[in-house]
């Protein structure tokens, strides 16, 4: 793929970015820590409930597409459809067994991680122009 092609999202996303006032960005940056950690928790509980962790595995899979040409047509010569094999990556979810009592302590070290992240932000937003 070219280059630049991979730039063109990015490009198309820059002008969201620039909308943003200085106010809004340096609340985003302080509350980034914050929001990842509520995310942590939030995954971290589902696990405990749940008895098992999930991880995401990939697999290849052969998905049937049509391509023009190199098939018969009906006018003659070299064109027409024909079924194109594509083998692309997917990704499933697999239960992992988890130790409880780790998944835990490990819910504990990140609650008591935002709660000193949380001081640590409301300074931070409270610090944040105006």
């Amino acid at each position: 793929m070219d280059p630049l092609m991979r730039l063109a999202p990015l490009a198309l996303l820059l002008p969201l970015v620039a909308c943003a006032t200085p106010r809004e960005a340096c609340l985003r940056a302080a509350g980034s820590e914050l929001a990842t950690l509520d995310r942590l928790i939030v995954e971290t509980q589902a696990t405990l409930e749940r008895g098992y962790a999930l991880r995401r595995e990939p697999y290849s899979a052969t998905v049937l597409e049509f391509c023009v040409g190199g098939g018969r047509s009906v006018w003659g010569g070299g064109l027409g459809l024909r079924y194109c094999p594509e083998v692309e990556t997917r990704y499933r979810e697999v239960p992992v067994a988890i130790d409880p009592a780790a998944e835990r302590r490990k819910l504990a070290e990140l609650r008591a991680r935002r709660e000193a992240e949380a001081r640590r932000a409301s300074a931070a937003a409270q610090a944040c122009p105006g």
